[in-house]
C-alpha cells in the first residue's frame, strides 16, 4: 500500500523522534531522570524552575552529540521541501 499525502508528514516525524529518542537514551540515566523530574515538576517552564535546576539542564543538553544528531536527522526528507530553485 502506498502512502498517501496525510501520512508523509507523519512518518517524517514518526522517524525524527526515533532519532531523537535514541541519542536521548545514550544520556546518563541519571542525567536523564532528573531532567524529566525537573521538566515534569515545573511543566517545562523555565520560571518555575530554580537557577540550580535551569543550569541542569543545560548540562544534559550539552552532553547531547548535537552533530551526530543532526547527522542522523539530515537524511529524514521532509514533505513540500525540495532541492533547487522553483521554475517560473
Amino acid at each position: 500500500m502506498k502512502p498517501n499525502l496525510k501520512t508523509i508528514p507523519w512518518m517524517a516525524a514518526m522517524q525524527a523522534t526515533m532519532v531523537v529518542t535514541d541519542h536521548w537514551r545514550r544520556l546518563d540515566p541519571k542525567d536523564r531522570s532528573k531532567a524529566l523530574k525537573t521538566l515534569a515538576d515545573s511543566r517545562g517552564l523555565p520560571n518555575r524552575m530554580t537557577a540550580a535546576q535551569r543550569e541542569h539542564l543545560i548540562e544534559v543538553a550539552r552532553k547531547i552529540d548535537h552533530r551526530g544528531l543532526m547527522a542522523d536527522l539530515a537524511p529524514i526528507p521532509v514533505p513540500g521541501l525540495r532541492g533547487g530553485r522553483k521554475k517560473r
